[in-house]
């Protein structure tokens, strides 16, 4: 999740400083690396999806989530 953030907040930032004709072409190729970081963790983008809704949507998923997040040693 952390990685997916990191792109995002990057290519956000290249979409704002881009002129407008170059918006759409840097938003396609975010979606291809976001989805690349996706799938190089195992994960489709689906399943990817599915967990988050899922955690939005329950408490106890959600904990779980941040619990797995934490580096080791530190939970």
């Amino acid at each position: 999740m952390e990685q997916v953030a990191n792109v995002k907040k990057d290519y956000q930032q290249r979409i704002e400083a881009a002129p407008t004709p170059d918006k759409q072409r840097i938003a396609d190729e975010a979606n291809t690396v976001l989805a690349k970081t996706v799938t190089d963790h195992g994960l489709t983008v689906e399943e990817y999806t599915a967990i988050l809704v899922a955690a939005k949507d329950d408490a106890g998923v959600r904990e779980k989530l941040i619990q797995r997040m934490k580096p080791p040693g530190k939970q």
